[in-house]
């Protein structure tokens, strides 16, 4: 349970990098569909927002504990 937030972290930037593929195809491909390029795009973004807030939430935590100076 203690390494959770470190693997939801790595589970968010997955999910962020498979969306951010998935736009990037559907937009190159011949028969482009703008919706689904509008929503893996968007997904893209909420992924790696989480995945920074994700960071941002074990810095301070960290910074708390006193283990930085």
């Amino acid at each position: 349970m203690k390494r959770l937030p470190r693997k939801l972290q790595i589970i968010w930037m997955i999910v962020g990098a498979v969306c951010f593929f998935e736009a990037y195809s559907s937009y190159t491909s011949n028969n482009t569909d703008v919706n689904s390029v509008y929503l893996f795009s968007g997904l893209t973004l909420f992924a790696f927002f989480r995945y920074f807030m994700l960071r941002r939430k074990q810095f301070i935590q960290k910074k708390k504990d006193g283990k930085f100076n």
